[in-house]
């Protein structure tokens, strides 16, 4: 699969791999970000920051010893059910702050204040930021050994943040404080390996080198995701801006009018995926309201079945929709659509064999998802305990029964 793929009367889309949005990342690992709710694009975003709230910056990394990570063991966990096991041992945020994924490492905001929880991927411990005497790290972005993240520390004060996860060292991004009872806030981070990207009045980058602040659109975005080249804002179309542009621009991937959300990106940052809202009646659809076009992949318009929380990597497309018996497999309003959604769905990009698993072990919709070979790590709400957790599903697991169907005509 070359470019970037459409399928028409589908729901979800490809692009892979990213010819526009650049190669192979270097330096440090792979890495990839989802987010969740924010502003939108276009919007007026207020006065841009005008770079007084820069720190003097320092690039060079001066602690050499590895930090001592709190830690947590699994035996508290609870039961995710078959083939599922819990990835990291703290319950995490449920809300607006969404897990994080690299090729390497798994990491979410822990929901009952311990701080920053990572872990390697298919590792058992877990490693903590600790919190500190403020809100903590919010709205985190992670690439290779580092993290970006947010603190504040009251009403239109706080700054942002580049952590190393090795040995502990951050560096300040930019500061803002309060200024005649202003109450603004940052809202998203994301993280390359030559900048630390963050959204205050407008969408910003920092170069990591020579400190450089830079202003790359007015706006802000539903979630941010870093590649090596470039940064992708959803914001309900899927804009690309180039950090290296001498002008502020966000190119959309596609001009179609269709509501596009549920942006998620692979962990090696060379795949994207979302939901495009292009089928009859559309257009119409809202984000936070009535769905009303493009509620199914290769079985809509005739069939529509809602689609929600795509994932991809490794070959492989994962998202959730509604079983194959229920009454209303593709309800329009905001609410059902997600949560009636509790099947998990896989496509093979290189034969076209789509899947369903019915919701026998989990219950819930598995929210922002990352693929790492046939693992799929999620956000999942125990309803037992009332608490949300990453999990790490093995699709593999002997006593999955997946229902499975060739997709007619597909072109890899």
């Amino acid at each position: 699969m070359n470019g970037a793929s459409r399928w028409l009367g589908g729901a979800l889309v490809v692009v892979a791999p990213f010819l526009v949005l650049g190669g192979c990342p270097g330096g440090e690992n792979d890495g990839a970000g989802t987010g969740a709710t924010g502003g939108a694009a276009g919007d007026a975003a207020g006065d841009v920051a005008d770079g007084d709230g820069a720190e003097p910056w320092d690039p060079v990394w001066h602690d050499t010893k590895p930090k001592v990570w709190p830690t947590v063991g699994p035996e508290k966990n609870p039961d995710c059910g078959p083939g599922c096991r819990v990835a990291l041992n703290v319950p995490i945020s449920s809300t607006v702050e969404t897990p994080d994924y690299t090729s390497e490492r798994v990491m979410g905001l822990s929901s009952n204040g311990q701080g920053v929880a990572f872990s390697g991927v298919g590792e058992s411990t877990t490693s903590l930021v600790p919190r500190k005497n403020d809100t903590g790290h919010i709205q985190l972005g992670m690439w290779g050994n580092y993290m970006s993240s947010a603190r504040s520390f009251g009403i239109g004060d706080g700054q942002i943040e580049l952590t190393s996860l090795l040995t502990g060292e951050t560096k300040v991004v930019f500061r803002w404080t309060p200024l005649d009872g202003s109450a603004d806030g940052s809202q998203w981070t994301a993280l390359n390996d030559k900048y630390v990207f963050y959204i205050f009045k407008g969408i910003h980058a920092r170069n990591r080198q020579t400190g450089e602040q830079k202003l790359l659109s007015f706006g802000s975005c539903y979630s941010l995701l870093a590649t090596q080249t470039a940064l992708i804002c959803d914001s309900g179309k899927i804009y690309v801006i180039d950090p290296e542009s001498a002008e502020m621009n966000m190119q959309k991937i596609d001009n179609g009018t269709e509501l596009q959300f549920d942006g998620s990106g692979s962990a090696d940052r060379k795949q994207y995926v979302w939901i495009d809202y292009r089928d009859p009646p559309g257009p119409g659809s809202h984000a936070f309201s009535t769905r009303k076009g493009g509620r199914g992949t290769f079985d809509s318009p005739d069939k529509p079945r809602a689609k929600v929380y795509p994932g991809i990597g490794d070959g492989l497309v994962v998202w959730n929709e509604p079983p194959l018996g229920a009454t209303d497999p593709s309800p329009e309003d905001w609410g059902s659509y997600y949560g009636g959604s509790t099947a998990l769905a896989t496509l093979d990009l290189a034969t076209g064999e789509r899947c369903q698993l019915p919701d026998v072990n989990l219950g819930s919709t598995l929210a922002y998802k990352s693929v790492h070979g046939r693992h799929v790590y999620g956000r999942w709400f125990d309803k037992k305990t009332v608490k949300t957790y990453l999990v790490d599903i093995d699709l593999d697991y002997s006593g999955f029964t997946w229902q499975c169907q060739d997709t007619p005509g597909w072109v890899q």
